[in-house]
């Protein structure tokens, strides 16, 4: 009996077919490879610094943000490096909380504070059940802080879940605040840990002079004993602000979208847009279509409201749902969502001639940065470099989650891969069936 398997060059057709649409990962793609060119003006062989504008942030398709692209007028590829926030002199200092504004610390009795200022001193004089101020509120010392205050940590005992909207406000009389920043803290487990963390971060502020005061509405009495303040003599640069479109609401109550691939945004700006009195909200986010969502902050929006910032402090999810608490009203029309990315700015060895191109967004672009330190050995400013013709009014179009496809692109492919090999099998067995008949029949 004779058997004949499958010919070689059968096997060699399957496997030339398998391979056809693989790219070379090793050559680099070409400019007309990348999503997004721009002209890029610079004077001198120098290092320079270039600042990516908004319409560049979007475009970057890597979170490593390796495919980004200096070209010269020859086609050659320039010497970048990415240029960190300077290393800013951080001060961690412990304050003491002071009662302030009636039953403000449960288990502390009120006081009268007295501040000396020139031309006369101001009283404030809080007594039990008579204080004028519903708020509950810790008062913290702040006039003889030195730097830009960024961050401000409570020492207290949340319940659990249970949220409590932090007021933050500065003040030098004890009378007129200016509101700094509200913030949601929630304790979800049994554990201390704070959903988002329990850093709040400030506006960039001069505390120098003023007192720093922290207070809450309702809710359960809260032990503040004292809080932890950042400062800064080099106040973190200003955020990137990309407002999303194409929002639409799942329901009443849901918000569910994704991101582009790419750089992740560090926040999430959500403000109100209907008349919907208060909603608390809370975000939850997930790598992949089929992961389990994660609570990643909760905040309260308020009709006529400034918003809300919701940090990504679990890390960037692609897949985001904001979720009205369903005891409310929900949305009558989509939140207004706006992306907060951190600045991206790139030293540049300019040693080519110009014009200049900027490439942006390709995910088959392979890193080739370099470190600042083996670019130059310059420590002071940078030259700028500057971007011709970026485009403005940029907006992210974030996806309406409940319009994709539930099917993860990897469970795609394990599935394509699993009918291929089912098909070969299927082949092969064919193949052999035809061989054996074709032996059965042979006289010999």
């Amino acid at each position: 009996m004779r058997r004949r398997h499958p010919r070689p060059a059968v096997l060699a057709l399957f496997l030339l077919v398998a391979g056809c649409g693989q790219k070379d990962e090793a050559a680099d793609p070409q400019p007309q490879d990348f999503a997004l060119s721009l002209k890029v003006e610079a004077s001198g062989a120098q290092v320079s610094r270039l600042d990516l504008p908004a319409v560049a942030l979007v475009a970057i398709q890597r979170a490593d943000k390796g495919d980004i692209r200096i070209l010269d007028a020859q086609g050659r590829t320039l010497s970048i490096a990415f240029i960190e926030p300077g290393a800013a002199q951080q001060e961690w200092i412990h304050l003491n909380a002071i009662p302030f504004g009636g039953k403000a610390v449960e288990g502390h009795a009120p006081i009268s504070v007295r501040v000396e200022q020139k031309g006369g001193s101001v009283s404030v004089h809080a007594e039990g059940e008579e204080a004028r101020d519903p708020e509950r509120s810790v008062l913290f010392d702040t006039r003889a802080i030195k730097g830009t205050a960024i961050s401000l940590a409570l020492e207290t005992d949340l319940p659990k879940q249970r949220p409590v909207t932090i007021y933050l406000a500065a003040g030098g009389d004890l009378k007129g605040w200016e509101p700094l920043v509200e913030r949601v803290l929630f304790r979800p487990g049994e554990g201390p840990d704070v959903l988002g963390g329990n850093r709040i971060a400030l506006p960039p502020v001069e505390l120098r002079g003023r007192y720093l005061r922290a207070a809450w509405q309702g809710g359960p009495p809260l032990n503040v004993t004292g809080a932890t303040l950042v400062t800064s003599t080099t106040p973190p640069p200003p955020r990137v602000m990309i407002p999303a479109a194409g929002l639409a609401l799942a329901d009443s109550h849901t918000v569910a979208f994704s991101l582009p691939p790419g750089s992740m945004p560090l926040a999430l700006r959500v403000a109100m847009t209907g008349r919907d009195g208060v909603v608390p909200v809370r975000l939850l986010g997930r790598d992949a279509a089929e992961a389990p969502w994660t609570p990643l902050a909760i905040a309260s929006l308020k009709q006529g409201g400034a918003g809300a910032t919701l940090d990504l402090h679990e890390g960037p999810a692609r897949f985001l749902k904001l979720q009205a608490d369903p005891r409310s009203g929900g949305f009558s029309q989509v939140p207004s969502v706006t992306f907060e990315y951190a600045p991206v700015a790139l030293a540049v060895a300019f040693n080519g001639n110009g014009p200049y191109r900027l490439l942006v967004g390709n995910a088959a672009a392979k890193p080739s940065t370099f470190a600042l330190s083996d670019l130059t050995s310059q420590t002071g400013p940078f030259a700028t470099a500057r971007i011709i013709g970026a485009q403005t009014g940029v907006t992210i179009m974030a996806r309406d989650d409940a319009t994709m496809s539930r099917t993860s692109p990897r469970v795609v492919a394990l599935w394509v891969a699993l009918l291929a090999g089912v098909a070969v099998l299927a082949y092969a067995a064919f193949r052999l069936l035809r061989a054996n008949n074709a032996g059965a029949g042979d006289p010999g």
